[in-house]
């Protein structure tokens, strides 16, 4: 059950990133601080994705690193999600390919990142949407396990994020996701296999020099879907035996399956 603060009303103006966390916290979004000028969590944060720190916790973070940025986690803990657009890896124009090819996203909660780029906040219509990565060349979303650096820290542009005129969330509601959208999260894969690929691979396996590859393949697709990383690894011992020719070693799978799992709390870890 969420604690919900006083609530606080949020601005651009530059009020210090404890006072938006503390007005995050109070919507009922889970803040979490990141360091400064930067996107990395400064504290374990697994916690944060089950509950929203209190006021106390806040101030604490504050207190020992003054010049933090501030993050939301997304997910369920925050009842959000945010379609992280990056200008410089082609965000912009694949948004704008998208929506030609289906129709504009609703009015939204948005902030603009430092970087020139777009957080689009959304809420959250499943449960199970985690963080997808590449969705299109520069567009990734936020998810279960995810956050992103949000207004008023600073980017590692010197510039700062910032709630666009009217669409901050004191003025609007984060709206649902398009139908169409969530199609395309269904549908689409991190790798960008079809889900043929996917089923070819765990019913003919594969033969020695492709092991470890394809042992990192399926360690990744099932992790961006959400599969605990123990799971993954008993699946993925159990697949190597049956259908590896000839199998490697079980701490060798093992090995493989923590490397990419170390990848994808990375990636899923770095906010947007």
């Amino acid at each position: 059950m969420r604690r919900r603060m006083p609530s606080r009303r949020l601005s651009n103006e530059a009020t210090g990133c404890e006072a938006a966390a503390l007005a995050y916290a109070a919507r009922g979004w889970s803040p979490i601080p990141i360091e400064p000028g930067g996107k990395r969590p400064l504290v374990p944060w697994l916690e944060f994705q089950q509950r929203i720190a209190d006021g106390g916790e806040i101030a604490a973070w504050f207190a020992r690193w003054p010049d933090a940025n501030i993050g939301i986690v997304t997910g369920r803990v925050s009842s959000i999600v945010v379609v992280d657009v990056d200008a410089r890896h082609g965000g912009l124009d694949s948004l704008r390919e998208l929506e030609r090819a289906h129709e504009a996203l609703p009015t939204t909660v948005e902030a603009t990142t430092g970087g020139g780029g777009r957080h689009l906040y959304f809420a959250l219509a499943d449960a199970a949407m985690h963080n997808r990565v590449g969705l299109r060349g520069g567009i990734d979303l936020r998810g279960e396990g995810g956050c992103v650096v949000a207004p008023p820290s600073i980017h590692p542009s010197g510039r700062r994020y910032a709630w666009v005129k009217g669409r901050a969330p004191d003025a609007l509601a984060p709206a649902a996701l398009p139908a169409w959208f969530v199609a395309l999260l269904r549908g689409a894969s991190p790798s960008g296999h079809p889900l043929a690929h996917w089923r070819r691979l765990v019913r003919e396996g594969v033969v020695e020099g492709e092991r470890n590859n394809t042992l990192a393949s399926l360690s990744g697709h099932l992790l961006w879907r959400g599969v605990d990383p123990e799971v993954a690894l008993e699946l993925l011992l159990a697949w190597n035996r049956m259908r590896c020719r000839p199998p490697l070693p079980d701490d060798e799978v093992a090995r493989v399956v923590a490397s990419i799992a170390r990848l994808h709390e990375r990636e899923a870890g770095a906010a947007g």
